[in-house]
């Protein structure tokens, strides 16, 4: 579909007592660091960059991963940040703001 980088959000949100809850998005975050992506690491959320094919295999990763290991319900926020023309990069993004 999309050959050059994208970003993505993702923001995991366990319908689940808050001391559990915590458990199970450092899960999520565990699977974000081994995907390989390039990721940041946010107080309401987690930045990702890599291919389109890649996010989504991340994304449906977290998925499974929900339903084989939690017997919470779960919402998954997720916003992308696609181009036709050009990658999309967190550098891009954050630069003149570091």
């Amino acid at each position: 579909m999309h050959t050059l980088p994208i970003n993505a959000s993702i923001q995991l949100v366990p319908i689940q007592d808050a001391d559990k809850a915590m458990g199970i998005i450092d899960e999520a975050i565990a699977l974000i660091r081994t995907s390989g992506l390039a990721y940041e690491v946010g107080p309401f959320g987690t930045s990702v960059e890599g291919s389109y094919e890649d996010v989504m295999t991340l994304i449906h990763r977290i998925n499974a991963w929900m339903a084989a290991n939690s017997t919470a319900e779960w919402v998954l926020n997720i916003q992308l940040h696609i181009a036709p023309a050009q990658a999309v990069t967190m550098q891009q993004k954050t630069a003149k703001h570091r």
